[in-house]
């Protein structure tokens, strides 16, 4: 990194970074080429944290992100860079540019804070980096750090911090919009346009806003539902599902009238200590209960509570689940065929250049997923589906599972659902795989990124019938743009299932 000594007045910003990836492709970051009056929205001097990335310290994954040692293997899975294959748009590019920042070798620029704040945030880097490196951890501190330096999004964020700390007062403001759309073009405004995009909709009262303890029989236990912004505001059903299927499963059901938002969203905005609020709020909710576990129909918000509380206020969620991970052992037929050495899934990319990158994961349990043919040992009542089922185990629908970024990267979760669905007797087709482009905020801040990162999913799942997932943002994704095929939540599936069962057992 070469700079001029006699540009360290208001030239100082012209700033040209150099460096080769493992492949000796030169990168210059003239990008970074801004003026004073860019670096920063006010007056004031911005604060930079010149520490970031270069100390471990005992909240990080496996190692600094200091220790990258640019072999690439980020650049194959990271969605951005396949959309953009400029190196700073990569995981590996970003790093750099953090290091840069933190060793004070270049400043804060528009473009910087660009790059930064485009990452989705999925976690595929962070699954394969040979090191253990906590990509999205620099991130965020990146984030947090400079959250003011784009004071539009500055703006949004804090619109969104207050919306979220207090969500039914939020929902009463969706509710309003909807009923003066009509009369007021709210939608030529963002982020309304890219809602009514989404076909966000809240017609209903919030999940929470009914009962909050479902009763059973001589229960076998009782659970306690996260349900997350999505399924409490806008996928009432889903949840009223789930809580269908437990009751049938003869657990009694807790919906906390204390949960609030797991706060991903805000730290994604970088504001970190608004997310740590969030966070104390439901770690008070949730420890004092006395639950066998607590499912989650978003991965995203399990992710959070379990793990990223760890390192947001020091604990996490321990008994937090993702459905398909409480579910793999309730089932009948999954409860036959659990042998862990049995349940192999392979995760397949392709980079940029086209090539097929093979990432290997172990599931929920340690089993280690790297065959691309689920296998299970017990065939013969494999079947949980019957003629109850909208997707009858005859029929010829072809459905593919699509992955949540959170739920493969975070949770580990890749197994499980696949073993639930197989176990259902559907024909369950491989696929590719991939970020579906929603994530979070990003779907309203960078539209036309998010829109081509769905596209590849849209044609690479064309030759499927039905698309079964276990995140609602997902589904929101994918029902923006796909009208002519089904878009399913795992646990619509598994209380069809369910229920099936039981009434082959009460005949």
């Amino acid at each position: 990194m070469n700079k001029d000594s006699n540009s360290k007045d208001s030239d100082k910003s012209q700033v040209t970074s150099n460096f080769n990836d493992s492949n000796e492709l030169q990168v210059t970051s003239n990008e970074l080429k801004t003026n004073d009056k860019d670096l920063s929205p006010s007056s004031e001097p911005l604060l930079v944290t010149r520490n970031l990335l270069l100390v471990p310290d005992e909240v990080a994954r496996h190692s600094s992100p200091s220790f990258c040692v640019r072999c690439g293997n980020c650049k194959s899975v990271c969605p951005t860079y396949a959309e953009d294959a400029t190196e700073g748009m990569s995981a590996r590019g970003r790093i750099m540019l953090l290091k840069k920042l933190a060793e004070g070798e270049i400043e804060p620029s528009k473009v910087l804070d660009e790059r930064i704040f485009s990452c989705i945030l999925c976690g595929a880097c962070n699954s394969i980096c040979p090191l253990g490196i906590g990509i999205t951890d620099a991130i965020y501190q990146y984030r947090r750090d400079l959250k003011g330096f784009n004071r539009k999004r500055m703006f949004f964020g804090l619109g969104m911090s207050v919306a979220l700390k207090s969500a039914p007062a939020g929902f009463r403001i969706l509710k309003f919009i909807e009923g003066i759309r009509e009369v007021v073009p709210v939608h030529r405004f963002q982020p309304f346009r890219a809602l009514r995009e989404l076909g966000i909709e809240s017609l209903e009262a919030p999940l929470r806003d009914g009962e909050s303890l479902f009763k059973v029989a001589r229960p076998k236990g009782r659970i306690a539902i996260f349900t997350g912004c999505s399924v409490n505001f806008l996928y009432q059903g889903i949840g009223r599902s789930l809580i269908r299927t437990l009751k049938k499963l003869n657990y009694e059901v807790v919906l906390p009238k204390g949960e609030v938002c797991c706060g991903a969203p805000l730290m994604g905005l970088g504001f970190e200590e608004d997310a740590a609020e969030l966070a104390e709020r439901n770690m008070k909710t949730f420890k004092r209960m006395n639950v066998e576990a607590v499912i989650g129909l978003c991965p995203t918000c399990i992710n959070f509570i379990r793990n990223e509380y760890r390192r947001l206020i020091g604990d996490g969620i321990e008994n937090a689940q993702e459905v398909s991970q409480f579910f793999i052992d309730k089932l009948p037929a999954t409860s036959n065929s659990k042998d862990s050495n049995e349940s192999q899934v392979t995760s397949n990319y392709k980079d940029s250049n086209g090539s097929q990158v093979t990432s290997n994961y172990k599931d929920s349990n340690g089993s280690q997923v790297t065959s691309n043919k689920l296998k299970t040992k017990d065939s013969k009542n494999s079947s949980l589906v019957t003629r109850y089922s909208s997707l009858p185990s005859d029929s010829s629908l072809k459905v593919i599972y699509h992955d949540p970024c959170h739920s493969v990267h975070g949770l580990k979760v890749k197994a499980e659902p696949r073993r639930i669905l197989k176990s259902m007797g559907l024909d369950l087709i491989d696929a590719e795989g991939g970020c579906c482009g929603f994530g979070g905020a990003f779907r309203l801040l960078y539209q036309d990124l998010s829109q081509s990162i769905l596209r590849k999913r849209i044609e690479e799942y064309r030759k499927a019938d039905v698309i079964v997932t276990s995140c609602p943002n997902c589904m929101i994704q994918f029902r923006s743009r796909i009208k002519d095929r089904k878009i399913k939540h795992i646990v619509e599936l598994i209380e069809e299932a369910v229920q099936g069962e039981r009434d082959e057992k009460e005949r």
